[in-house]
């Protein structure tokens, strides 16, 4: 990926409360295609690398997990998938106590381990010698299990906005906190997705979010009861949407 996009990934992490010296992005990115694209260019700048792993291992309950380990599988070439791989499993490791945290992912992301090259995980290290055998000999040993060598780091906390601050600039990922990450998150992002809204049908939600269709089934019923999806009878299926807000109602 060029600079360009760099910068365009980076302005996304900003906007979700990532501290770089730069614009953030017009609206609330699409978490899991940026959680794609930080993997793409995870070797042309280590600390966007670190800074994404920090945030996930803070904030990581806002990423819809069903929805992310399909994208993996559908959309995200081989040879970035260790990167991504190596950054979801360094932030399970340090996030809360949850033991299945990515785990569909990081899964859908081991896919790729076998045939990669074991190499560093940063293109400055990659590009000479005598820094990729540094590189080497200073691996952690997670990062040597998925092929991308990298030194371990902490969390850098002092470089991530509060969590009121991320909710308060990123409204649209409150219901997915509510969630957990968990099937709702993914039905309510796949429905959000503007490259496809509103999906046209039950079997093909399901399809997305990489789960049963009565798994999905019963998340729609919880989501229309919450009023946040409507289906729709187009034809012989119902099409799922994002319901609009409605004004509160005047207690009387």
């Amino acid at each position: 990926m060029s600079s360009a996009n760099l910068d365009n990934v980076i302005a996304r992490w900003v906007r979700l409360g990532v501290m770089f010296n730069t614009a953030p992005a017009a609206r609330s990115p699409d978490l899991e295609r940026l959680l794609l694209d930080t993997a793409r260019v995870a070797g042309e700048n280590s600390r966007a690398f670190i800074l994404a792993a920090s945030w996930l291992a803070r904030y990581g309950d806002y990423v819809a997990r069903h929805r992310l380990a399909r994208l993996v599988g559908d959309e995200l070439e081989d040879e970035h998938r260790p990167a991504l791989g190596l950054l979801l499993d360094w932030a399970r490791e340090r996030g809360p106590a949850n033991g299945a945290r990515f785990n569909l992912a990081i899964a859908a992301c081991r896919t790729a381990v076998a045939a990669a090259v074991a190499r560093p995980l940063f293109d400055v290290e990659r590009r000479n010698a005598t820094f990729a055998l540094l590189a080497e000999r200073r691996a952690s040993d997670l990062s040597r299990a998925w092929r991308r060598w990298a030194e371990d780091f902490d969390v850098k906390d002092d470089a991530l906005r509060p969590a009121e601050w991320v909710a308060a600039h990123n409204p649209a990922l409150a219901d997915r906190a509510l969630t957990g990450g968990d099937l709702l998150a993914s039905v309510l992002a796949e429905c959000a997705d503007d490259r496809n809204a509103p999906v046209p049908s039950e079997s093909e939600l399901a399809r997305r979010c990489g789960a049963s269709r009565p798994a999905v089934r019963d998340a729609i019923r919880r989501l229309r009861l919450a009023g946040r999806l409507r289906t729709v009878r187009r034809g012989r299926a119902n099409s799922v949407e994002v319901e609009a807000p409605r004004a509160k109602a005047r207690d009387r």
